[in-house]
């Protein structure tokens, strides 16, 4: 009888402890594909799943938990080859590093910069090599707040070689805005007419497009905050 009731006890307890992990793993969230953890890089096979990782990524930028810092073993796991999942065409500024803002560290952008992220032939060539060639599954072009080469533009300042480039950026002018939102609004207009110029002068960059295979996308990264706003 002690046995029997010994026996009965032990699988009260182990019953109390099945229901109790059953309950557990029903109320435990699934994780969800836009949480921003790091969406491994084999997991990334189209432009969406390439633009979530670089929001994912940013989100950890602001939230100061980077997943991309190991730069020892990044060396390692590049040295043989490349594979980035983006190009990031982005003003030279110095407070504007696409690898950080977007927590990507070695290996996986292809990093673009020019004042004013603007393009040209050159420019145009090193994104169809990254695109084309190395698999890169989305462009970003990147302008910033408060960037000296549209304030440039906007001022119609002339200096040197620097006047030809600020010519690029003068078409975006946005005339109709007044006062302190004018350089930021014609950075926005300057990100739109760079992605219009890459469709119509890249053959190579628009037919990608129109088979799916590559998304070409605008942001601005607010400098006072970290924040980088899709334009989509």
């Amino acid at each position: 009888m002690k046995r029997l009731k010994t026996l009965l006890l032990a699988c009260l307890v182990l019953s109390v402890a099945l229901c109790n992990a059953a309950e557990k793993k029903q109320n435990t969230p699934a994780v969800v594909k836009n949480s921003i953890h790091k969406i491994a890089r084999a997991d990334i096979q189209t432009p969406d799943d390439a633009i979530l990782e670089l929001k994912n990524g940013n989100k950890r930028f602001l939230q100061n938990k980077p997943e991309n810092t190991n730069y020892k073993e990044q060396i390692e796991q590049t040295k043989g080859g490349q594979k980035p999942l983006a190009a990031v065409l982005t003003c030279m500024d110095s407070r504007v590093p696409p690898e950080i803002i977007f927590d990507q560290g070695i290996g996986n952008v292809f990093s673009i910069r020019v004042a004013g992220n603007i393009e040209d032939e050159d420019i145009l060539g090193s994104m169809e090599y990254a695109t084309e060639h190395a698999g890169a599954k989305v462009i970003v072009v990147l302008g910033h707040t408060h960037c000296g080469a549209v304030t440039g533009a906007v001022q119609n300042v002339k200096l040197g070689n620097l006047t030809h480039l600020l010519e690029h950026i003068r078409i975006s002018l946005a005339n109709n805005v007044a006062g302190d939102k004018v350089v930021d609004e014609t950075a926005k207009n300057n990100v739109k007419q760079t992605i219009k110029e890459l469709y119509e002068k890249s053959e190579i960059l628009h037919e990608m497009v129109e088979q799916g295979k590559l998304k070409i996308v605008g942001a601005l990264y607010d400098i006072e905050t970290g924040k980088v706003a899709f334009m989509e």
